[in-house]
């Protein structure tokens, strides 16, 4: 059962912990690193001018497709798996990749700040983020020409979608029980059509204006931090989200005070150590409220009062979020196992499919009945929505633990390994077929990859320069042969004494510069 509380701390922005500041600057515009297939084209040229504010949002522009969370599209995804690019980001990646409504670019965080790609796999932009790490996926807002984003170091930056400018910046506060006190965000910010940005932090959930910057309400998810990505209702006047808490919250949008909360079961092992990383999907048919949890289950919640429908237990626990059919009818939820559930909408099991290795990314829908996940074996999985059958998957070399983007026939997906790529998987006709071909080579985009490279080969030389004059110089002078040498001198000539003659055009130019000067000037 549910129990509505309503006594929650709303707090109002100009007074509260965040504060904002806007900045011209912080973005580095130059070729740090992306590698293209000269055979991929563009689904449309890129435009460096503004966005229009009536640009349809049917593209991958939020965390898990758009406001409900629900992890699907219309658009329709690769039908093989065909490599067209991959992007060099440095450092690892858990984010997941967005896609402008226009497609023209891609964002994705990584451990060193946060990339605008273009949609042909070239560079676009680079926002470097003090302490570095993005593992928060970008909302766009076509209107305000904004992309907002969280960072570990406990900013929300809005910042200009085609340049990478920061517009503004709030900056939150740690969470106030427990023993970690610094600020940091894992939550990915969902936006309303009022212009507002929900997003969860280490202090609880961030109400925050697009157009300024400022914090409209913080809501206090009983002192514990939220790592969930928020979920929208349909007429949007409800936030759902899960927090550390062990509750699945419904937060008033528009006052920030709680509708009502719903405790799940936590560790099955340990039940007073709760947590709730699932974020919250919402059907498109009735408003009922999906969400995994370490409990090893999949809850169904009512959205309007928060009783539970039913649970339905899968065999580890769930942190991934679960993707819901635009009809309401089938729920897909990935376990830490690696098992993949399909379940109706009345909590029965439709079909599982093992995919051997742990799952935590999140699956996604695309407009013609085929379902992405990635796995922690480092592939992508193309699986049929309505069997459950493995059509294709895709070899990364490395785990997959952010979401994948659908965007018009394109699949764009990041890895995490030390130097991670942003990988762009596309239909027939690529000359790619693998990220590990000999083909697929960093076309001058891999400076760092290349700096190393040369740098051992010339450490190598010099082992082998110095072995030969160690080891080869006695036994070449033992058989007759003599190697030249340079004649050394017994002592150097003095010298030459200063007589002036050095300095004095130095000083003379000086003294010129001086003459030069208005009276009263300071030198």
């Amino acid at each position: 059962t549910a129990s509505v509380t309503a006594s929650v701390t709303a707090s109002v922005a100009a007074s509260v912990t965040a504060s904002v500041t806007a900045s011209a600057g912080g973005s580095l515009l130059g070729s740090l690193g992306g590698s293209a297939s000269k055979s991929a084209a563009s689904p449309r040229e890129s435009s460096p001018d503004a966005l229009s504010p009536g640009a349809t949002a049917v593209g991958w522009s939020q965390f898990r497709g758009g406001p409900y969370r629900d992890g699907t599209t219309t658009t329709v995804g690769p039908k093989a798996n065909n490599l067209l690019w991959r992007f060099l980001l440095r450092g690892t990646s858990q984010g997941a990749p967005t896609v402008h409504p226009d497609e023209s670019m891609v964002y994705v965080g990584g451990t060193d700040g946060f990339y605008g790609v273009n949609s042909d796999g070239t560079f676009g932009w680079y926002l470097r983020i003090d302490k570095g790490v993005v593992n928060s996926a970008a909302a766009v807002s076509t209107k305000h020409n904004l992309v907002v984003f969280g960072g570990m170091n406990g900013g929300i930056y809005g910042v200009d979608a085609r340049t990478g400018l920061t517009k503004w910046t709030v900056w939150t506060k740690g969470q106030t029980t427990g023993n970690r006190h610094e600020p940091y965000i894992y939550s990915s910010p969902v936006i309303s059509n009022d212009d507002i940005a929900f997003v969860g932090a280490a202090d609880g959930l961030y109400a925050v204006e697009l157009a300024s910057g400022r914090v409209k309400w913080i809501f206090d998810a009983k002192g514990e931090p939220v790592w969930s990505s928020p979920a929208l209702s349909a007429d949007q006047k409800t936030v759902y989200v899960g927090g550390i808490d062990n509750f699945v919250h419904a937060v008033d949008s528009e006052t920030g005070t709680s509708k009502w909360e719903w405790e799940t079961g936590g560790f099955p092992d340990d039940p007073d150590d709760p947590d709730v990383d699932s974020s919250p999907a919402v059907s498109r048919r009735d408003g009922t409220v999906y969400v995994g949890s370490f409990d090893n289950r999949l809850h169904a919640i009512d959205g309007s009062t928060g009783q539970v429908k039913w649970s339905y237990r899968t065999n580890d626990d769930v942190i991934s979020s679960p993707a819901v059919a635009r009809d309401g009818k089938t729920v897909y939820i990935p376990s830490t196992s690696g098992v993949v559930h399909a379940v109706s909408d009345k909590g029965e099991k439709r079909w599982s499919t093992d995919l051997g290795h742990p799952v935590m990314a999140e699956p996604v829908l695309d407009g013609e009945g085929t379902l992405y996940v990635g796995n922690d074996d480092g592939k992508v999985y193309a699986l049929d929505a309505r069997k459950g059958k493995i059509l294709w998957s895709h070899d990364f070399g490395d785990k997959v633990r952010g979401e994948p983007a659908v965007a018009s026939g394109r699949l764009y997906v990041a890895t995490i390994n030390a130097d991670t790529f942003l990988h762009c998987i596309g239909g027939a006709g690529s000359s790619h077929h693998s990220s590990s071909s000999k083909d697929d080579k960093d076309e001058g985009g891999s400076a760092f990859g290349t700096f190393v490279t040369w740098f051992c080969v010339l450490i190598g030389l010099g082992v082998v320069a110095y072995a030969a004059l160690t080891i080869g110089k006695p036994y070449l002078e033992e058989h007759g042969f003599r190697l030249p040498v340079m004649q050394q001198r017994d002592g150097f000539d003095r010298a030459p004494v200063d007589d002036g003659t050095y300095a004095a055009p130095f000083v003379e130019l000086q003294e010129s510069m001086i003459d030069d000067k208005p009276t009263g000037a300071v030198i």
